[in-house]
Formats: C-alpha cells, sequence, structure tokens
C-alpha cells in the first residue's frame, strides 16, 4: 500500500475516533461579538481543528486573532506560530482592533512565535523542513496550550510531500483529541484538490473569508463551510469589517446575497 493512501487512512480512523472521545467534552468558545456568535450558531467549538481558508488581506490573521482573544478571555493558555509578524507587530496587531493582549503575554498565558529565515530568503529545503519543525512543536509543547494557531500554513506546504502533509493533519487532529484546539490558516488552492478536501473532511470547522463589495462598501464575507458540534442554529455568510474604533464587526446587509 502506498504511503499516501495509508496516511488518507490514517486521518479518516483518527476522525472517526476524535468524533467520539470529542463530543463528550465539547465546549462552545464564545468570540465576545453577538452577531457574529449568533451567525456561528453561538460561537466555535473547542477543543476542535479550526481551518480558516482566504486570500490575502482577506482578515484570516484578524479572525484569529478574535478566537485567539476569546479563548485567552476564557483561561485558556494559547500559542501562535506566525509566518508573517514578530512578535512585536502581532501583539500591535492585536491592540490595533481593541483585542490588548500584552498582559497575557507578559503573564505568559499568551506565546508567540514568528517562523521567519534570515534575510527573508525561502528555499525549498526550509519550506520543507519548517513543516517537520511546526509539526514537532506542536507535538512537544502540547502542555503548554490549550489553543495553537498556525499563521499561515500556505509557506510551509509549499515544498511539501503528499504523504508527509497528510500525517501533519493526522498529528494535528490527535493533538485536538487531546483536548486542544488548532487552527490553521492558509490561501485558497494552496494545496492540491485532494489534499483540501482532507483538510475539510477531517476540519471540525471550516471557515472561508473573502474580501467583497456590497452596494460600494468594501466588507469581508465569512461563510461556514463546515461547523461541527455547534448546537446553536447558524446563518449565512456573515458580513465583517475592521473598525480601528470597534474592532471586528458585523455589518448588518438585510435581504443582500454575497
Amino acid at each position: 500500500m502506498k504511503e499516501s493512501e495509508k496516511a488518507r487512512r490514517n486521518v479518516k480512523k483518527l476522525g472517526s475516533s476524535h468524533e467520539a472521545e470529542q463530543e463528550s467534552m465539547i465546549k462552545t468558545l464564545s468570540l465576545g461579538i453577538k452577531e457574529l456568535d449568533e451567525g456561528l450558531g453561538g460561537g466555535v467549538p473547542h477543543p476542535s481543528l479550526i481551518s480558516i481558508e482566504g486570500e490575502h488581506g482577506a482578515g484570516k490573521t484578524v479572525l484569529t486573532q478574535q478566537i485567539v482573544h476569546s479563548a485567552l478571555r476564557n483561561g485558556l493558555k494559547v500559542c501562535v506560530v506566525t509566518t508573517e509578524a514578530t512578535v512585536k507587530e502581532y501583539l500591535s496587531m492585536m491592540s490595533s482592533i481593541k483585542l490588548d493582549a500584552n498582559n497575557y503575554f507578559i503573564q505568559g498565558k499568551l506565546r508567540i512565535y514568528p517562523l521567519h529565515v534570515k534575510g527573508g530568503k525561502w528555499s525549498r529545503q526550509m519550506l520543507s523542513l519548517f513543516l517537520k519543525v511546526a509539526e514537532v512543536f506542536l507535538e512537544r509543547y502540547k502542555g503548554k496550550y490549550d489553543v495553537v494557531a498556525i499563521d499561515s500554513l500556505s509557506i510551509l506546504t509549499t515544498e511539501t510531500k503528499h504523504n508527509d502533509f497528510l500525517t501533519f493533519i493526522t498529528r494535528a487532529k490527535n493533538i485536538v483529541s487531546n483536548g486542544k484546539t488548532v487552527i490553521l490558516t492558509f490561501h485558497p488552492n494552496f494545496v492540491s484538490n485532494d489534499l483540501m478536501m482532507e483538510i475539510k473532511a477531517s476540519s471540525d470547522a471550516y471557515l472561508v473569508i473573502r474580501n467583497v463589495k456590497i452596494s460600494g462598501i468594501n466588507v469581508k464575507a465569512l461563510e461556514v463551510i463546515k461547523l461541527w458540534g455547534v448546537i446553536g442554529e447558524r446563518r449565512g455568510p456573515i458580513t465583517l469589517e475592521v473598525n480601528p474604533q470597534l474592532g471586528l464587526r458585523v455589518v448588518p446587509f438585510g435581504g443582500v446575497k454575497i
């Protein structure tokens, strides 16, 4: 049997046992924005594997930071692995949208790990290595976090082999089975279609966020593709905007289709 087929079966097998174990301990994590929580049926599930897909500048990081801040408010320990910002930049981004996390960072409840290459030059070898580094990190330090976010996964998978990526997803599901929430963000079509289907099948929550224009106003449309374990009725898509004074907020566009 091919290695990729073995990895795929492991993902499916682990997914089944994961759902059975998870059902008894699932909780809904409110994001602290009434209309957004309502649109999601109450919030996002914890523990869970949350996948957030979106093009550049669509708001993947902002949405991830909203989940991160909500987890911190609920007393959970959070780790963020970022390929797009330094520690200072990441904290400043959160503060700029009314999600000040500086005290959580000082207290050690929020840990931020920038993943960068000196000089900004990513080689094929580095790209392949860094996904394995992230995989080892998730496993080795799982006692130090309740929620972990990798923002963004896209650059780490550019030179990754099919079966290596499936192994990574399997490891992530295993971590979720241990009561953790794993958040992955990525760009559309960053992997092959069959691997994208594996991510959707393995995810407990699969969200897609896009830049759209409605009535001449630039907003972000959040579509819920999959949301397992949430009791309330959800709706979609949800229109959002990032307001410097108010932070992330839902914009009401009644009766408008996106």
